[in-house]
């Protein structure tokens, strides 16, 4: 039973205890936060201390009250306080200099200042959160200091310019500048800012697919960065790559395409060096300014200067410092001697805690002699950060720098449990990571943000490279890169488990921003010095994941090496078969339905059966089966899928029972048995419905809804029930446009709404259709629908008179054949071959209907036989041939009806009735075309029933003839 929350009235409005403060309203009750009566995203801890702030206003609130109230009975470091504090001013838009709302009281607490007023007020139940976007968003700023001209500069630059790249040292601040150029170029984007952050990957193969998730590009792409390109030759948005240098040549390759392509939308990249391309615009970044050595500064004086600024700001955040006269001098020095690079400053700064400036200025002096540059000048800028981060990490304590070492194994950002469990496997404790992990937070070489009730962590790039060194160095962290790999393992070992039961886009969310680590422990695992195993298990936790979020060619990569490993080692069948189905399903997908396919599916077979597992046969027997289909074996594909269906004699509660029922009555109407086909499909229709909540359950249920309408409307088209047919396609197009089923509704789309909507002659929709998969091939790349998309849009130009359409019809029917993608072949064949028809182009159209003949009889799709014979007896009539063409429609009249395709019998009808008239055989003809026309109950709209209607009015007057003979037009060679 659902939960009273979840059947409630939608709309229904309830009375609340609420909070107003500018344009917010805090209402406890829900643990909600309105902006302008829109949700804001604020994580658990944030929401604890806004509401003891908010519920105190005007009070101090000290450090120790908000920790209890946010993290009660729990030990923590307290810059976990500070860090959520962050985010929720953050949440806030309270970052600038000067708060508005809640203000820091140094070394003591915080204080809520803005005016909150107190109400009972309505709040509707069904308030929720918009949607995510798909692209990754860039990170979010702490506050830009000393950088306003640059930003403004670099933002102008992007209006002219496609290709920006700020170049400058580690640590300059190139990432910050480019995230704050997004938001400030923004507003010009039509279609949002793509943020790709490279220092996540370290093989430059993996760039593509960086770019293709980052975009939140899906499907088998086969090339990478072609799939991008694609996606971005419509758009105009901003493709921000961050840290380009060591994947150097994959990004500029990419640029030089993007420069030499049509896309309105904007590069900037970001690397220590430029990319190179002919036409790039690089922005040198420099230094912050800070003050030169010797100079008598007042504090007025000394935070003009940006390093200035900054070091204050971060000591301030961090150890509550206080700015005073008596160390102008001191912080100057200090910043002019780490060359004005805002990293370093950070480390530094970071260091007030311990050290007064005049302390921090003799030991940098003393460990780095950074006092005293040489004639020549300072050094270079990436060695003086490189040196700073050096000095910081000699300051840290044992522990705390082999935490700091140890956590560079990890890719991407990750939690405090993820770093406990590496920890391990150099003794270190819970209690000190998490400590650790405070402490490096506060020392700024280690970045922390928060994310729900926890806090997710992260190395910047250079520092992360630092902690490499130091990892690669210490034996303790020898099992480093392991314990990291199995981490990810039990991840995505949870993640199948919590797969059944979380919502949808959270379980989305919270793994696919794991996938960055889940690529580098498959590539250890996978490497000379990995773990085989592992990465087996791994790649089969990795599954799902795969699977939810379409991401198929890096998956497919991956199988197939898991899969070569699994069949050369130890490895359980089980195991074997799930590689065996999912390369199958990666594989199915492609542009090219290979050999290659059809051995994972007889491998998936083979293993699930020596495992003993009838849920992965009846899975693997399926896949086989649809593979089949879709090369045209349907005889072999129909055997197969009985093995499947007799399967669930043994285990009535199989999930993929239902699939093989679907697969098999799918099968049977390509063979033309559609008496057998139709009820199976309309029960299959009748047991799913359209769940309206957010649980997986929910989503299987939509989503077969959606997968039975694949099959069913061309079926209930061919039995004459064609505004049904049009209905049900319609529904699961819309189904999986509100579910963001874009697989599902491209499947939708090229299955039964595009054909259905072709048959029927409806050329509006038609036009919706082709233009919705053509958004959906950009969304998620199934290569094999990009020919199919391409044919019925030339069908549709024909249909409208444009005569060098019949060309790309041609052409997109022979990529089809080319790929083996040869489902329906025949009927495509056949309406190229009506196209050449109206064009009077007679040899063309035999050619065309003589591959239509051929494919339907080798590949056994019964179903279309009688329309094919129809067609070449319009060909034949056309060529002068009206005995033959009679012959073959009264063979064509008999083949559908023996099959039950009612509305090919009255195409046929109609044909052959307009044939009999033109020889003065008018009484026989309305014998024929009256009763199959009263046969039909719907559809009077479309051009079957329609030409079928005027060709029976103008019989039923019946003038006497002559007994000439005249040549008809066949009433179906004149249109759709």
């Amino acid at each position: 039973m659902r939960a009273a929350t979840e059947i409630r009235q939608r709309g229904a409005r309830r009375q609340e205890l609420t909070f107003c403060f500018g344009p917010f309203r805090l209402v406890p009750s829900r643990q909600l936060l309105l902006l302008d009566g829109r949700p804001v995203k604020l994580g658990g801890r944030a929401f604890e201390l806004l509401q003891l702030l908010v519920q105190r206003r005007g009070e101090l609130v000290s450090k120790n009250e908000l920790m209890a109230t946010a993290w009660p009975g729990t030990f923590l470091h307290d810059s976990n306080l500070k860090v959520n504090m962050w985010s929720l001013r953050r949440s806030l838009g309270d970052t600038q200099i000067e708060p508005v709302y809640v203000a820091t009281v140094a070394r003591r607490g915080y204080k809520f200042i803005a005016d909150v007023q107190a109400s009972i007020g309505e709040i509707e139940d069904d308030t929720e959160l918009a949607d995510p976007l798909r692209q990754s968003n860039p990170p979010l700023l702490r506050g830009i200091v000393g950088r306003e001209a640059d930003i403004a500069d670099i933002a102008d630059l992007l209006a002219d310019d496609r290709h920006v790249t700020l170049a400058g040292a580690g640590g300059i601040g190139k990432t910050t500048v480019a995230v704050a150029v997004a938001q400030a170029f923004a507003p010009r984007c039509r279609d949002g800012v793509c943020f790709v952050d490279l220092a996540t990957i370290s093989d430059p193969t993996l760039f593509g697919a960086a770019l293709v998730t980052a975009l939140g590009i899906r499907g088998n792409t086969d090339n990478g960065l072609a799939a991008a390109l694609d996606y971005l030759r419509p758009r105009q948005m901003l493709l921000i790559l961050d840290n380009c240098e060591h994947v150097l040549p994959a990004a500029t390759i990419f640029a030089g395409r993007f420069l030499s392509d049509t896309s309105p939308s904007r590069l900037l990249a970001t690397s220590r060096e430029p990319l190179g391309t002919a036409t790039e615009h690089v922005v040198r970044l420099g230094s912050l300014p800070s003050p030169k050595p010797g100079l008598a500064l007042t504090i007025d004086q000394a935070v003009k200067f940006p390093a200035v600024q900054l070091f204050v700001r971060r000591a301030a955040e961090w150890s509550d410092y206080q700015f005073v006269d008596d160390d102008c001098e001191a912080v100057a020095s200090i910043c002019h001697s780490l060359d004005g690079l805002p990293l370093a400053i950070e480390l530094a700064a970071a260091q007030i805690g311990r050290f007064n400036p005049r302390e921090l200025v003799a030991m940098l002096d003393q460990k780095l002699g950074f006092r005293a540059p040489s004639a020549d000048g300072t050094p270079p800028r990436h060695e003086t950060l490189m040196a700073t981060i050096d000095w910081s990490f000699r300051l840290l304590p044992q522990k705390e720098a082999r935490l700091f070492a140890l956590l560079s194994v990890f890719s991407d950002a990750f939690e405090v449990e993820d770093a406990i469990f590496v920890a391990e496997a150099a003794e270190l404790t819970p209690v000190d990571v998490v400590t650790g992990l405070g402490s490096l937070v506060a020392k700024s070489l280690l970045s922390a943000q928060a994310r729900g009730a926890s806090l997710r962590y992260r190395l910047l790039d250079s520092t992360r490279r630092y902690a490499a060194e130091r990892r690669q160095a210490d034996p303790a962290c020898g099992q480093a890169l392991q314990r990291h790999a199995q981490r990810m393992l039990v991840l995505f070992e949870q993640s199948e488990e919590e797969w059944n039961w979380r919502e949808p886009a959270d379980w989305t969310e919270r793994y696919l921003g794991r996938i960055a680590d889940l690529r580098a422990a498959l590539s250890w695992a996978f490497g000379e010095q990995g773990d085989g195993g592992l990465g087996i298990r791994l790649a089969v936790a990795a599954i799902t994941l795969w699977s939810e979020t379409s991401i198929l060619s890096e998956a497919q990569t991956r199988l197939q090496d898991a899969l070569a490993l699994a069949k050369t080692v130890a490895c359980d069948d089980l195991s074997k078969a799930k590689l065996a189905c999912a390369l199958g399903w990666s594989l199915f997908y492609a542009r090219n339905m290979s050999n290659e396919n059809e051995v994972a599916w007889l491998d998936a077979i083979d293993f699930a059966r020596r495992a003993g597992n009838i849920e992965y046969q009846q899975r693997a027997l399926v896949g086989f089966a649809f593979y089949l289909l879709q090369i045209g074996e349907v005889a072999r594909a129909i055997t197969y899928l009985e093995e499947a269906t007799a399967l669930a004699n043994r285990d009535r509660d199989l999930t993929a029972t239902s699939e093989a029922d679907r697969a098999l009555a799918w099968a049977r109407a390509f063979a033309g048995e559609l008496s057998k086909s139709r009820p199976v499909l309309d029960r299959l229709a009748a047991t799913y419905s359209l769940a309206e909540g957010r649980s997986r359950k929910d989503a299987n249920e939509v989503y077969r809804f959606i997968t039975v309408r694949f099959n069913l409307p061309f079926v209930a088209w061919m039995q004459g029930q064609p505004d049904y047919a049009a209905k049900l396609a319609r529904d699961a197009v819309d189904a999986a446009d509100r579910s963001g089923h874009w697989v599902s509704q491209s499947n939708a789309l090229g299955l039964a709404a595009l054909p259905v909507a072709l048959e029927t002659g409806n050329l509006d929709a038609l036009e919706s259709f082709t233009e919705r998969l053509r958004r959906n091939l950009e969304r998620e790349r199934i290569s094999r629908w990009v020919p199919v998309e391409r044919y019925f849009s030339a069908c549709l130009r024909d249909l409208r008179g444009d005569p060098r359409a019949v060309e790309d019809m041609r052409a997109a029917i022979d990529e089809l054949i080319e790929c083996r993608f040869l489902m329906r072949i025949g009927s495509y064949l056949a309406m190229l071959a009506r196209a050449y028809l109206r064009q009077g182009r007679i040899v063309e159209a035999r050619e065309a209907i003589t591959r239509a003949i051929d494919h339907q009889e080798r590949q056994g799709e019964r179903w279309c036989r009688s329309e094919l014979q129809r067609v070449d007896a319009a060909i034949l009539l056309q060529a002068g041939e009206p005995l033959r063409a009679e012959k073959r429609l009264q063979q064509a009249l008999a083949e559908a009806r023996a099959i039950g395709a009612t509305t090919f019998a009255l195409r046929i009808s109609t044909d052959l009735a307009a044939h009999w008239v033109a020889t003065d055989r008018r009484p026989k003809a309305v014998r024929l075309l009256a009763p199959i026309l009263d046969e039909f109950t719907e559809g009077f709209e479309t051009p079957d029933l329609m030409a079928a209607s005027r060709l029976l009015q103008r019989m039923r007057p019946a003038p006497s003839g002559c007994g000439h003979y005249r040549p008809p037009v066949p009433v179906h060679a004149r249109g759709a």
